[in-house]
């Protein structure tokens, strides 16, 4: 009932605020276009940026899918140090042409410096796939920051590839989040919720539940630490994204 509600909120909240079409709105760290470096023990963002902009000169993908660690260790290419789900991205994509464009500690920010930089230039993808949110969660950027960085991006998109898809999925449960709910997570999922229902171009997603048990509580088997889902977590993931996926490319 509370979750029901949340969604409701957030929906008066973007439609009367914002209207149906997603801006970037000036002065918000989670709109501001910027680099960063906080993942440089295990990789180099800027070195990963490069990697992509070469693979898009030689590989054109039909799905091409932004995140930050959640995306970027779980499989595919370019390569990560780690592959946490090899196994779940190669059923999630098979058939499939695909770029990882997940980025180790990324924030919504950090995600549309890379569409202004060029990780969409010179491919046509007919699905992108967003999943993005959760590193600002951590730093307390407020909700509707959050989704307004999230919108900003499918703006982007949108305006670099006006034919694609874009499939918007809702923040996982953290683990680390403890009740009492609702958590930051579901906060910004309940905004999405409502910002992107008259968008025939963008379908959103929360996959959520599937990651909580019965008390709403995201079930800990399903995680290697308390952000981060481990095999088992990255199977139930895939195959949802899988589904609505080949939704959208028919």
């Amino acid at each position: 009932m509370k979750r029901v509600f949340l969604s409701l909120l957030g929906a008066l909240v973007f439609h009367l605020s914002y209207g149906a079409e997603p801006v970037r709105p000036p002065g918000l760290s989670t709109t501001t276009a910027v680099t960063q470096d906080r993942d440089h023990a295990t990789y180099d963002w800027q070195q990963r940026h490069a990697a992509v902009l070469a693979r898009n000169r030689v590989f054109q993908p039909e799905v091409v899918v932004f995140g930050d660690s959640i995306t970027h260790y779980w499989g595919g290419e370019p390569v990560a140090p780690h592959a946490w789900g090899a196994e779940a991205w190669a059923n999630c994509f098979a058939g499939l042409k695909v770029t990882n464009l997940g980025f180790g500690w990324d924030r919504t920010e950090n995600v549309l410096w890379r569409i202004d930089h060029g990780e969409l230039d010179g491919i046509q993808p007919k699905v992108v796939v967003v999943h993005i949110g959760t590193n600002n969660t951590a730093v307390h950027d407020r909700p509707g920051d959050i989704a307004e960085g999230i919108a900003a991006i499918c703006a982007a998109v949108h305006g670099k590839l006006p034919g694609a898809k874009i499939l918007v999925m809702g923040i996982l449960p953290r683990h680390d989040e403890q009740p009492p709910r609702p958590a930051a997570t579901e906060q910004v999922n309940a905004v999405l919720a409502g910002r992107f229902t008259n968008m025939p171009w963008v379908k959103y997603c929360d996959f959520g539940d599937a990651f909580r048990g019965p008390d709403g509580v995201p079930v800990a088997t399903l995680y290697r630490d308390g952000v981060h889902v481990n095999a088992a977590g990255y199977a139930i993931l895939g195959a949802k994204i899988r589904e609505q996926v080949l939704a959208l490319l028919k």
